[in-house]
């Protein structure tokens, strides 16, 4: 197993500033995100995976559980939340390093974390967010002061990478910085990071779980996004829209009569404009 002398694969300052996390979402009941961000192939997803394990082996958890504390995009973060919950763990990563070409992505991808972060303090859960970009955290994120750490990877190397670390104010001062240079990485060099550490590589049995968890994910998130464009949603998908349950939307929409017009992997995709509309006009009627 690779490890550092004090026994982790990650900077001990890391597993300083993480444990001081930990406790503020253990202990003080409190929102705790961990933003980690940087180029393609910098290790982003390893040094999410290496703070997991170090979380685990502190709360006596054994190994990651890569199907349970591993999510790629929104809806399976929602749903992995609450399988880490009532599995026993504290840390979940919500892996949203996809495609954001679409505004409408974006914002939803916003909308979707000040959403968890305003209720899910009684899951007592550290949250990991895996972006391309600080830059594509909202304002509103921010404000409810749920980002309590940022940690851009950089200078990825065979065996290891380097990370530099940032406070919630610092990150602030990043994203401003973001707004005004074109090239968005000088924004690093504008703000002195708090500290700066190195992780190490995944031992080979973790690098082919994570690889075949992500293959899995992306492939799958590719599927769906084929069927998205063309304007078809899952019962599931719409209620989150809608921000309804889903019981109401699948009652509402057995009442009305419509049926899927597409199945994929036994999952029922409906035609969602017209649909979401008529929903839309009910939900004002019961209001």
């Amino acid at each position: 197993m690779n490890n550092y002398k004090h026994g982790h694969p990650i900077s001990n300052i890391l597993c300083l500033n993480i444990d001081d996390i930990l406790k503020r979402v253990l202990e003080d009941n409190k929102a705790g995100m961990i933003l980690i961000d940087g180029g393609l192939g910098e290790g982003k997803s390893t040094l999410g995976v290496q703070c997991i394990k170090y979380v685990n082996h502190k709360t006596e958890k054994g190994k990651m559980n890569f199907k349970s504390q591993y999510a790629f995009g929104g809806l399976a973060f929602q749903e992995k939340l609450q399988i880490c919950h009532a599995q026993g763990y504290h840390i979940v990563i919500y892996d949203e390093s996809g495609d954001f070409s679409k505004r409408s992505a974006l914002t939803d991808f916003n909308k979707r974390l000040v959403r968890v972060f305003e209720t899910f303090r009684a899951y007592k859960i550290l949250v990991i967010i895996i972006l391309p970009s600080v830059s594509m955290i909202d304002e509103s994120i921010f404000t409810l002061k749920a980002l309590r750490l940022t940690l851009n990877c950089h200078k990825r190397t065979n065996r290891s990478g380097n990370f530099r670390a940032y406070s919630l104010y610092r990150t602030m001062f990043i994203k401003d910085y973001m707004k005004k240079n074109i090239i968005k990485e000088y924004a690093y060099t504008k703000t002195q990071p708090n500290f700066r550490g190195h992780f190490l590589d995944l031992d080979k049995e973790e690098r082919e779980e994570l690889e075949k968890i992500s293959i899995e994910g992306k492939l799958g998130i590719l599927s769906e996004n084929v069927i998205n464009a063309s304007g078809k949603l899952t019962l599931k998908s719409i209620a989150y829209k809608l921000k309804m349950s889903q019981t109401w939307v699948k009652k509402k929409v057995s009442a009305m009569g419509v049926q899927p017009s597409q199945v994929y992997k036994k999952k029922k995709y409906y035609d969602a404009e017209e649909l979401i509309q008529n929903l839309e006009q009910q939900i004002k009627y019961k209001r």
